[in-house]
């Protein structure tokens, strides 16, 4: 017993040792995951994971039986265990961060929700586990940090897991305080019951399984299950509880280095940040070289170039496709710069060279004038990334894989695609077979193509445009005979009605675009062009979706039509469903999915709550278009086991009965507005204000409200869900009587209202109008548009710096006896230029509140402004009050009574509450036919006055 103690004491003096060395081999396996890595480095780096697997295999035996251990021995071991080198992998990711990714590091830069989904589990996470999980030695996975409670049951269903493993299960383990707890919920989700726990065993020894544990206690060690388990942790101290723990945050490694070498990420920015990452697949040094690239650019454009420059399809002089397009796009960049990197990639050794020797060379070489010029540039390329320095900056050298793919790149330079631009000629005939033997991409679009050649031969060609050739009818059935890489091809705006036969041979086929093709109403896909990424069918006239669409697993977007079908006009043998079960489901990478359906064609209620639930299966979307002809289906698609996030997602919703006009009333360019937005809500023919569409209206950015039946006012819809709008639709809603319209921190506003009023005014209902934060708003109103704001209740101004009047001025010819004759509320606040208010225009007869804070520059108040006999409050600094009294140009007496005064160092908003509870329960003790004529001035507000 002595020496048992003893020797638990000693092994508890190693465990901070094994801790270190299993957080290292974590850390070293979740880098190994990301590219770029050579197969010799992940071979020694392997052998390494092996080997601290065995030695963690072994401490744990000396742990659990009484036969003496050679401590002095693990001891030796562990610690040679912890010297490996990893040089390598710190010329990826800088030793510092990976020191603190072995203890609990949190990544120091601030990540978008879309970011954690996406990037930490959707793509890197599932893609590290599928690799481990074929390592005969890693029996069990410990996966922390994950929150979603939907990754177990996503990783069970993802293909490479079907067909790694015979037996797949899932068990939720909740409660299982011990292993016989555990292996009890097992055999009973085998179907066995507790008794045949033989048979069980039995089962599992003759298939290759796999079970995932859910809910696991934080109080068991799993060594000898060989699962994988999820959200568990070990009470044993510093003992690992699997042979690799995967923590969700350190996937954020690629966002952690990204912001480390951009800079600032503004939030207009965050969403194309995380898509060029998307784009870059977790490749650490594309990520740094797009990241150096776009340091402190603002312009959206240039972002948005990156991305498709980043995800451009492989060409057939890269090795590293990624690699490769990265440094395309640093190499547009560089200017005269670009020749010295060429020079480099030719005759710069692998071991590099001194800084003075390389200078030398590009003067030799004419690539520099002056060795300031030659300075400048090589800390350009360091910067850039595509040099190094070492030797306290005195050598210089490049990266052996950035080296690589110059080469490829200069060559592919000096070796252009060819490329047939013949796009908008007016073509009526399609270019000789010759033309097509050689290129690799062909423009033939926007021509008047009516027939093409029956079997061109295109052994090269990888991309084919032919879209806006409206005569182009019919295509030969052996026209894509000879086109086996052909990847992008583009059929839009045709006439087309039918497919040939050869098509469906074209099995490099990536993106198929048949957009707007009105006539094409046959839609048979054969699965063999199963490598298609981009199916888009919006604006044709099929009638269902074939079922073998849901063999085309590797699909990240899909668009599609359908024609409605009346029921007199249904063929007999016609389903009944538009898209066959279970296609959807299957398309497990789709990231955008557009299904447009008429709400006449009764087929789509007989379908819809199938695609709903199909679609809730899908957790890469951040795109989605549906037509929901019921509310209630928006609770399925937000249910607790739906992977539907829309606050991480843009989305097109239309919810209610939708039946298209003739002729619609709404102006073209407010439909075109609506469509522009991120994420827009229509909801038509409804009733009530149901909470299903006001929970969707709070991550909407585009409100559309269409023949609504009772609302009488759009904040029924709730004020407080309309925080991210940009634009609102409301068309035939016949009982609307109250519209409020708040605009915040718009800081390119310049005016509320650009154009001439006439007929009918969108504005015409507007109750309350409250801006705040324009930076670059002078003014609000005109003349003309006020005389539209009859039933403007209230006018709310704030922060607003560079607004010197509320309304233009205007010939007074043109005056009518009274403008705003609801208003009843105006506060003015943080205005520093405000010079006037409405000038001596007759307004606001029903004024009841005038409240100012932060006016210095307003000198006056014209008699129109406060003539009204409701007027009840006046409010602002005392100094200012007594300065515009003192004024020659205030001519107007017993207002004292009523004005409240503001002290500056007290919250603004709290005396204003106050004074509005003061006055109300001065309202209440008044006669009501004294309050039509006057304001009581109690004693109380002498007092305040």
């Amino acid at each position: 017993m002595i020496y048992l103690f003893f020797l638990h004491f000693i092994l508890y003096r190693i465990w901070n040792k094994l801790r270190e060395l299993n957080r290292k081999k974590d850390v070293v396996c979740l880098i190994l995951s990301y590219p770029p890595f050579n197969s010799r480095n992940i071979e020694t780096h392997r052998g390494w994971i092996r080997d601290v697997l065995e030695i963690t295999h072994k401490a744990r035996e000396a742990l659990n039986s009484e036969k003496q251990v050679n401590i002095s021995e693990l001891s030796s071991k562990i610690t040679g265990l912890l010297h490996h080198s990893i040089h390598d992998i710190e010329a990826h990711v800088p030793s510092h961060i990976i020191e603190q990714m072995c203890e609990w590091w949190s990544p120091g830069h601030t990540t978008p929700k879309k970011a954690t989904l996406d990037l930490c589990i959707d793509d890197f996470m599932i893609r590290q586990i599928l690799q481990y999980i074929q390592i005969s030695e890693i029996r069990s996975i410990l996966i922390s940090g994950v929150n979603d409670k939907t990754f177990l049951r996503r990783l069970k269903n993802l293909p490479p897991i079907r067909q790694m493993f015979d037996l797949v299960i899932q068990v939720n383990v909740k409660s299982c305080l011990a292993i016989e707890d555990m292996e009890d919920r097992i055999i009973e989700e085998l179907g066995f019951s507790k008794s045949s726990r033989g048979e069980a065993e039995q089962l599992l020894r003759s298939q290759n399984f796999l079970i995932l544990l859910d809910d696991c206690e934080p109080i068991i060690s799993f060594h000898d299950l060989g699962m994988a388990v999820s959200r568990c942790f070990s009470s044993f101290p510093g003992m690992p509880v699997a042979d690799l723990e995967i923590r969700g945050n350190h996937h954020l490694l690629s966002w952690e280095l990204f912001c480390k070498n951009v800079g600032e990420v503004m939030s207009s920015i965050q969403q194309l940040a995380v898509h060029l990452l998307r784009q870059c697949s977790g490749h650490l040094l594309a990520t740094v070289l797009m990241a150096r690239a776009l340091k402190d650019v603002k312009n959206v454009r240039i972002w948005q170039h990156a991305s498709r420059v980043i995800g451009c399809l492989p060409t057939s002089h890269a090795e590293d496709r990624i690699l490769f397009n990265a440094l395309s796009f640093v190499l547009e960049h560089l200017g005269s710069a670009n020749k010295c990197v060429k020079y480099c990639a030719s005759h710069l050794e692998m071991e590099g060279t001194y800084k003075v020797d390389l200078l030398d060379s590009w003067m030799k070489e004419d690539l520099i004038e002056t060795l300031d010029e030659g300075e400048k540039i090589v800390q350009h390329l360091v910067n850039a990334l595509l040099l190094e320095s070492f030797r306290n900056g005195e050598s210089i050298r490049m990266r052996e894989e950035i080296r690589k793919e110059l080469v490829n790149f200069y060559e592919a330079e000096m070796n252009p695609i060819p490329l047939v631009e013949l796009d908008g000629r007016g073509l009526m005939e399609a270019p000789k077979n010759e033309t097509w033997e050689e290129a690799n991409e062909m423009y033939l679009m926007n021509n008047k193509i009516s027939k093409l050649l029956d079997n061109p031969n295109c052994p090269k060609l990888s991309a084919l445009f032919l879209q806006g050739n409206h005569h182009l009818r019919v295509i030969s059935p052996s026209f894509f005979q000879c086109m086996p890489i052909l990847q992008i091809l583009d059929l839009s705006q045709t006439k087309i009605k039918s497919l040939p036969q050869s098509l469906f041979k074209l099995v490099q086929l990536r993106k198929f675009i048949l957009r707007s093709c009105e006539l094409f109403s046959s839609c048979q896909l054969n699965w063999r062009i199963c490598h298609l990424e981009v199916l888009d069918l919006e604006g044709t006239e099929i009638i269902n979706l074939p079922v073998t669409v849901g063999k085309l697993t590797n699909l990240t977007n899909l668009k599609v039509s359908f024609y409605p079908q009346a029921n007199g006009n249904r063929k007999s043998n016609s389903s009944d469903r538009i898209i066959p079960q279970n296609v959807i489901s299957r398309l497990l990478q789709l990231e955008e999915l557009t299904i447009d359906m008429s709400s006449e064609d009764e087929r789509w209620n007989v379908t819809i709550k199938d695609i709903v639930e199909e679609v809730c299966c899908l957790n890469r979307l951040h795109f989605l278009k549906l037509h929901l002809p019921e509310v209630l289906l928006l609770n399925d698609l937000r249910n607790e086991s739906s992977l539907i996030n829309l606050s991480w997602m843009h989305f097109r919703f239309i919810v209610g009965n939708h039946l298209k006009r003739i002729i619609s009333r709404l102006p073209h360019e407010s439909t075109i507005k609506f469509e522009e937005q991120e994420s827009c809500l229509k909801y038509v023919n409804g009733k009530d204000i149901p909470i299903e569409i006001k929970e969707v209206l709070q991550h909407a950015t585009a409100f559309f409200l269409d023949r609504h039946l009772d609302a009488t006012s759009l904040s029924k819809f709730g004020i407080e869900n309309m925080k991210n709008l940009k634009c609102c639709v409301l068309q035939e809603c016949n009982e609307i009587e109250t519209i409020y319209l708040s605009l915040h921190y718009m800081k390119n506003l310049r005016s509320i209202w650009k154009g001439p009023l006439s007929g009918w005014d969108p504005l015409e209902f507007l109750k309350v109008l409250a801006l705040y934060s324009c930076p670059n708003l002078t003014n609000i109103f005109t003349l003309d548009l006020v005389a539209w704001l009859d039933n403007l209740e209230e006018l709310v101004v704030e922060d607003c710096p560079e607004i010197n009047t509320i309304m233009l001025p205007a010939d007074q010819q043109n005056w009518r006896e009274r403008y705003l004759p609801n208003l009843k509320k105006i506060s003015l606040h943080y205005l520093p230029k405000l010079v006037s208010i409405f000038g001596n225009v007759p307004i606001a007869p029903s004024l009841e509140w005038l409240s100012f804070y932060d006016c210095p520059s307003l000198k006056i108040l014209f008699p129109e402004e406060v003539s009204s006999h409701n007027l009840q409050a006046i409010i602002g600094e005392a100094d200012w009050w007594s300065a515009l009294n003192e004024s020659e140009r205030f001519q107007l007496q017993n207002l004292g009574a009523i004005f409240f005064p503001i002290e500056r160092d007290i919250d603004l908003r709290t005396q204003l509450a106050e004074i509005n509870d003061q006055l109300q329960a001065q309202m209440q003790e008044t006669e009501p036919s004294e309050q039509s004529v006057e304001v009581e001035t109690s004693s109380k507000q002498k007092q305040v006055a």
